[in-house]
């Protein structure tokens, strides 16, 4: 059996991708095909599956994209203690260590690529982050999931679970005392899941110690389980009314009590125990879906948390005044409210040429040198070096900024890590993948990294097929 279809598959012919049913392809008819990629040569794709009498060979030009089940665990650097995300000009996203930085070049170490040396016009932001130790890092399957009684509401298809039924799946983790759960969420309608944390019971929806945050659409509940004490409500995650996916990340605190909610990377409000003390928490994670509209979980991540927190959400702060004064920001802590201006979201509109520091202050000055794990800036008063990790971002000189040119053989590679490039396809030799971006010229990416691959990226009559996503 022999169909034809476009593609430029090459990185699935490899041992740790080509598990029974492990890839998922799909057409731009609306057919999607689950099997074991067997082999490609050139622009042809040999695929065996379990609903074809024999294999099946494709070609390019019909297919829409390729999702691994699992994308492969990507050994962190070691040793590093921050992370950094490069935002490009055309919407890429590239994770690593930052590993240089200049007038003209911003290196930065990847676990996919090695080290890629970026052009400055190409890079919008670089925002910062401290790497912390790993608890869960997944969906990998749905037997390392318990269902609970509402068996089947759940499946596990393309890295991701989902549901459409009314049920709730559950697993044991190991959270430290202060952590962040972070999951991917993509919804049709309303998003409306339970999530429940620190539970000592995993075989039901109804846990007797833990906590529950349920969502109704831009409403948030949080409540102990097992009790009606409600620890409050709140209608400030706007975000999840307005759009049909989110990065959800909800920090929480076993010795001091505190639950916070970020979509987007944006805090939407802070919940406060009295009454954690002496409470025995348990080990479960569970994820309820609470009606029938469709709803994917992905990208779950359980992490350690430092307990600090720098945001403060808007309805429970009141008027913080902010001098920036030399290189460093001055905070004034007034209480009540600004008798003359409506009041301004002064985290969100940071000065050209400052950085935000994890504790809430702000440094002006000009980047010297990376080295290591530390940064070397010059101040307005003198030259300060301390750790990336400090950071929330870097101020990037002003360049004219480019965008980049399109090529036919462009795909875009969404990575496990959570990186997300376009690059023209070249070919591959043995275990890597060889493509070129006007970003950082020709590289060779992992095959073991790859966990989404788009083709026909701009082909305009495919983009609505595209933005189906696999609903």
């Amino acid at each position: 059996m022999k169909i034809t279809i476009p593609l430029a598959l090459i990185l699935l012919a490899h041992p740790s991708m080509a598990g029974a049913d492990d890839a998922v392809v799909r057409f731009s008819n609306g057919d999607q095909l689950t099997g074991e990629v067997l082999s490609i040569t050139g622009d042809r794709l040999s695929i065996k599956s379990q609903v074809l009498d024999g294999d099946a060979e494709f070609d390019t030009g019909n297919i829409i994209d390729l999702s691994m089940a699992d994308g492969g665990a990507l050994a962190p650097d070691a040793g590093a203690t921050h992370r950094a995300v490069l935002e490009m000009t055309n919407g890429d996203r590239i994770e690593g260590r930052l590993a240089g930085l200049g007038d003209e070049e911003i290196k930065i170490a990847t676990p996919y690529a090695g080290e890629l040396t970026i052009r400055r016009v190409n890079v919008q932001s670089i925002d910062i982050s401290r790497v912390s130790d790993s608890h869960y890092r997944g969906p990998n399957s749905l037997e390392e999931w318990q269902a609970g009684k509402q068996n089947g509401s759940w499946q596990f298809k393309a890295g991701a679970l989902h549901s459409s039924s009314p049920g709730a799946i559950a697993r044991e983790i190991e959270f430290p005392e202060e952590c962040v759960i972070g999951f991917d969420a993509s919804w049709r309608g309303s998003f409306r899941p339970k999530i429940i944390f620190f539970s000592d019971d995993t075989s039901t929806s109804d846990p007797k110690v833990g906590y529950e945050m349920v969502f109704q659409g831009n409403s948030v509940h949080v409540k102990k389980s097992g009790s009606n004490n409600w620890l409050g409500h709140s209608t400030n995650a706007a975000k999840l009314r307005e759009n049909e996916k989110a990065r959800i990340e909800i920090k929480a605190s076993k010795k001091t009590g505190k639950i916070l909610l970020y979509v987007d990377g944006e805090i939407a409000d802070l919940w406060q125990d009295a009454d954690f003390a002496g409470t025995k928490f348990g080990m479960g994670l569970h994820i309820v879906a609470q009606d029938s509209s469709p709803l994917r979980i992905s990208n779950i991540t359980v992490t350690g948390w430092d307990g600090y927190h720098e945001e403060v959400p808007e309805r429970q702060m009141g008027f913080q005044g902010r001098v920036f004064r030399g290189g460093m920001e001055m905070r004034l802590g007034l209480g009540g409210e600004d008798p003359g201006e409506e009041e301004e979201d002064s985290s969100e509109k940071l000065p050209d040429g400052r950085m935000l520091l994890v504790n809430g202050d702000s440094i002006e000055g000009e980047v010297l040198k990376v080295e290591g794990e530390d940064i070397t800036v010059k101040t307005p008063f003198t030259e300060v070096t301390f750790p990336i990790a400090r950071l929330k971002n870097i101020a990037l000189k002003k360049a004219d900024m480019e965008t980049v040119k399109l090529y036919a053989a462009d795909v875009r590679a969404t990575f496990a890590d959570g990186s997300r490039l376009v690059f023209r396809f070249d070919g591959v030799d043995g275990d890597n993948i060889i493509g070129f971006s006007q970003h950082f010229g020709q590289a060779r990416f992992s095959r073991d990294a790859f966990r989404r691959i788009e083709f026909n990226i701009h082909n305009r009559a495919m983009d609505s097929m595209r933005q189906g996503d696999g609903w």
